[in-house]
């Protein structure tokens, strides 16, 4: 089972840049095997936000500066 990215104990949807984890280009989850969570079923997960343009602009803010680098939970600790 992995750890969840966007739901289950204590996550809190909200990404370190400030948007929600719906902001974010949702990336499926192919591998069958893998879409267990500590949060339940995840089909698939937040990657880089789009809400300064589509995930065509590699999740960039407004000005073309790296902004998130994909979606991390505000809540959880950096690895």
């Amino acid at each position: 089972m992995r750890k969840a990215i966007y739901s289950g104990p204590d996550r809190s949807g909200i990404c370190v840049c400030g948007h929600s984890w719906q902001d974010h280009h949702l990336c499926m989850v192919m591998r069958q095997d893998a879409v267990m969570t500590d949060g339940g079923e995840e089909n698939y997960i937040p990657c880089e936000c789009e809400v300064f343009g589509s995930n065509e602009d590699g999740g960039l803010d407004a000005e073309g500066n790296a902004h998130c680098h994909g979606y991390k939970d505000s809540k959880l600790k950096p690895e």
